[in-house]
């Protein structure tokens, strides 16, 4: 800068509060409760947050060994939200669309929780990619102090391990309001949940199993869960025709409102102490010209 030393000098010390830390928490140190459900193309990847404490939920997919979604979404999603460790970190089932990200993540920040589903275990614990942990087991449920809730609704400890059919399911509680994560599994699966959670499986928005495949989401479940909404995590004109028009048909058959990663990007949901479930969609606030 030209002219006097002096004001060289407050030019500097104007600058200090850039170098600080920002509390990107004070908007959360409430008990509000945020789950965000990423947008990382045909994959999964679910970041519940509440203060301090964080959850994920899959890691999209990718090459584990070169580009995934765990390095292009999911930790800078994290990042920018300022979370350095998770209080757990659940992969439903090894396959890579779900966990390809898993080393990533688990490399770059303290994980206090590892829970995995559809592989059986080897004794020592190691779960997808080679990371230590244990398996999720139908009924373990634990608690955070802002009164959150969580729960392993399958799979059941006497199952065989499958990928698909032994994935994590997980029932999310926060004040009033639940809903029920589910990565994949088949309509028999779905029958075995609902023969034995019945109505507790009840939740007001569900993650569509399988990013909205046919073999998932049955009508036997959907009226036991009876979701106000249902979030479809699957990838832009995908090869697979997800979500299925049939299970799209069963959905608004229910008056069920369908969201979807594809359309709406990252859709976050945030419960606060004695108010309504507001829904916002990344796509409404930043809206690129290409999409």
């Amino acid at each position: 800068m030209p002219g006097r030393s002096a004001l060289k000098l407050l030019a500097l010390l104007l600058a200090v509060p850039m170098l600080l830390p920002i509390d990107v928490y004070s908007r959360a140190a409430s008990q509000e409760t945020e789950v965000t459900v990423l947008d990382v193309g045909q994959g999964t990847a679910v970041v519940v947050r509440s203060g301090r404490r964080a959850l994920l939920y899959d890691t999209g997919g990718g090459d584990p060994e070169g580009v995934n979604m765990g390095t292009l979404a999911v930790l800078p999603f994290l990042q920018q939200q300022g979370i350095t460790s998770l209080d757990t970190l659940i992969i439903s089932h090894p396959d890579l669309d779900h966990s390809a990200g898993t080393t990533v993540v688990h490399n770059a920040l303290a994980v206090g929780r590892f829970r995995y589903g559809g592989v059986a275990t080897d004794g020592a614990g190691t779960g997808p990619l080679g990371v230590v942990g244990r398996p999720c087991v139908a009924g373990e449920a634990w608690r955070w102090p802002g009164g959150q809730v969580f729960q392993f609704l399958s799979p059941a400890q006497e199952i065989p391990r499958r990928s698909n059919d032994s994935s994590c399911v997980l029932q999310i509680e926060v004040e009033t309001i639940a809903c029920c994560c589910r990565a994949t599994s088949k309509a028999d699966r779905e029958r075995t949940l609902v023969q034995f959670w019945g109505d507790e499986l009840l939740s007001d928005w569900l993650l569509a199993g399988h990013h909205g495949s046919k073999t998932s989401t049955t009508p036997t479940f959907l009226k036991r869960v009876r979701p106000q909404t249902a979030v479809i995590s699957s990838g832009y004109a995908n090869r697979f025709n997800h979500p299925h028009a049939s299970v799209v048909a069963r959905l608004q058959q229910q008056h069920v409102t369908i969201l979807s990663t594809a359309a709406a990007g990252a859709l976050a949901f945030n419960v606060a102490p004695g108010q309504a479930l507001r829904i916002s969609a990344y796509r409404d606030s930043v809206r690129r010209y290409w999409m």
